[in-house]
Formats: C-alpha cells, sequence, structure tokens
C-alpha cells in the first residue's frame, strides 16, 4: 500500500468524522430546539386552561344556606349571607326598617313607651300618625297604656319577613305578654306593611332613629293564620287613671310629645 493511498484513505476518515460529529450536534440542537418549542407550548396550554377554569368558576359556585323551620309554627325562613349588590343590600335595610317598625308599634314596656311613641310618628305618614294616635290615646280602652299598664311587657320576636312588593313586607312574628311571674301569653301575628323612602328634612335626633327617611304608608296587623292563635288579654284588674292623653304627632321632623303619666288605682 502506498503512501499516498494511505494519506488519502486517512483524510477522507477525518471528514466522515467531522461530518458525523457535525451532524449530531445539528441532531442535538434541533431536539433542543423541539424540546424548547414544546415547553413552551405546555406552558401555554396550561395557563390557557387555568384561566379557563377561573372563567367557568362562577357558573359552579356551591354556596351553602341554612333553613330555619320555626317548631311551633312552621314557618321556613332562609338565612342568606349579604352580598355586594344594590338589590341585597335594599332587601337588608327594607327587612331592617319593617322589623323594627313592628317592634316599636307592638312592642310595649311602661319605660319605653314614649320612645316606641315617637319612633312610630317619625317612621309614619300623616294618616298612620292619626290611626296610631287613636290606637295609643288613653282615651281608648284598648290603648295599651290601658290595656298593659305600669308592669306588663310585650315582647316581640320577628319569625319572619318576606315581600309581596318591593316596597310592601310581610313579618311575621309572635307577641309575649309578661305579667309579673306568670307564663308569658304568646300569640301569632302577621304585620303588612306597605313603606316608601321620604327625603323630608329631619333634625340630627330624628335622623338618628330613621336616617334614611323610612316611611310607612299603610299598616296592617292581623292575626297569622298559619299558626295558632292564642287568646290575649284585652283588660287589666288594675286599670290606671290617665289625667291627659297624647297629642297627635306633628308630621316628620317635628317633635312628638312624650306618654302621658298614669296613675294606678290599687283595689282594695
Amino acid at each position: 500500500m502506498s503512501a499516498a493511498v494511505v494519506k488519502k484513505d486517512f483524510e477522507a476518515y477525518l471528514r466522515e468524522a467531522r461530518s458525523w460529529e457535525t451532524d449530531k450536534l445539528q441532531q442535538l440542537e434541533q431536539s433542543r430546539t423541539i424540546a424548547w418549542r414544546v415547553a413552551v407550548g405546555s406552558a401555554v396550554l396550561a395557563v390557557a386552561a387555568v384561566l379557563a377554569l377561573a372563567a367557568l368558576t362562577p357558573l359552579k359556585r356551591v354556596e351553602p344556606f341554612v333553613i330555619r323551620v320555626d317548631n311551633s309554627t312552621g314557618i321556613v325562613d332562609v338565612v342568606q349571607t349579604l352580598k355586594n349588590g344594590n338589590t341585597t343590600y335594599d332587601e337588608a335595610m327594607n327587612k331592617y326598617f319593617t322589623q323594627w317598625y313592628v317592634r316599636y308599634r307592638e312592642g310595649y314596656s311602661r319605660e319605653l313607651a314614649p320612645d316606641y311613641y315617637t319612633n312610630v310618628g317619625l317612621m309614619s305618614v300623616g294618616l298612620e300618625q292619626q290611626k296610631y294616635f287613636e290606637f295609643f290615646n288613653p282615651k281608648n280602652p284598648l290603648s295599651p297604656l290601658n290595656v298593659f299598664g305600669p308592669y306588663a311587657k310585650v315582647r316581640v320576636r320577628i319569625q319572619s319577613t318576606s315581600f309581596i312588593k318591593p316596597n310592601v313586607a310581610l313579618v311575621r312574628y309572635t307577641k309575649e305578654v309578661e305579667r309579673g311571674a306568670d307564663k308569658p301569653q304568646v300569640s301569632h301575628w302577621a304585620a303588612t306593611i306597605t313603606f316608601r323612602y321620604s327625603g323630608s328634612p329631619m333634625s340630627e335626633k330624628d335622623r338618628g332613629v330613621n336616617p334614611l327617611g323610612f316611611q310607612v304608608m299603610e299598616y296592617r296587623n292581623d292575626p297569622d293564620v298559619l299558626a295558632p292563635v292564642e287568646s290575649e288579654v284585652v283588660k287589666q284588674d288594675i286599670a290606671p287613671v290617665v289625667q291627659s292623653g297624647p297629642t297627635v304627632f306633628a308630621g316628620q321632623g317635628a317633635p312628638v310629645p312624650a306618654v302621658v303619666a298614669a296613675t294606678p288605682v290599687v283595689q282594695p
């Protein structure tokens, strides 16, 4: 074998070796490029999947709620959380004012009677003010001043509040009449309240009681047909003798007179 042939074969070997290494490097670069593309594509798909899942989450949200059932009346009340929305907040405020109106108008204790009388006047239109004045006036034998006197108390417990219309509420509640150590007399009632919100000017003191100008336009109170109604005592053995009665409500924003003190006549 000549030296020329050996040299030629050796150079061919070197060229082939260099070509093999070049191919391997090219294949490695191609594999690395493909791997990066696959990784980037997978990351993009993963982000897209997370965003799609986040977009669908509100549609599949499960919100637990509590249902209360009154054992005595069977009235069902759904306990809900307060959400961020005008409708829900409006409904919560409407429930707040209608429930307190019932407490003021139907509840009674001699110590709180002047405050309740004033608050009912602040939260009522003129016609309902007149109706409540005639009912509360000591000249009326069925006035709370005459029926319950200085010692009995009437506690109002709200059972449920629903809305027949956006401005008409149905408040179901119980009255518990307490007379000393005797067992409270419980009766069930349903109040239908038509209301509005008025922008009439009020003093700071009145605004503290009724900050949004809540006004009851019509009030009706009936025994609750969904519950057994227990008779309520209409008259007391000890009846107070009242010197004079309260005057008619002066109107929205005007001061309302306090209840006149009554002197009980104790029978021997």
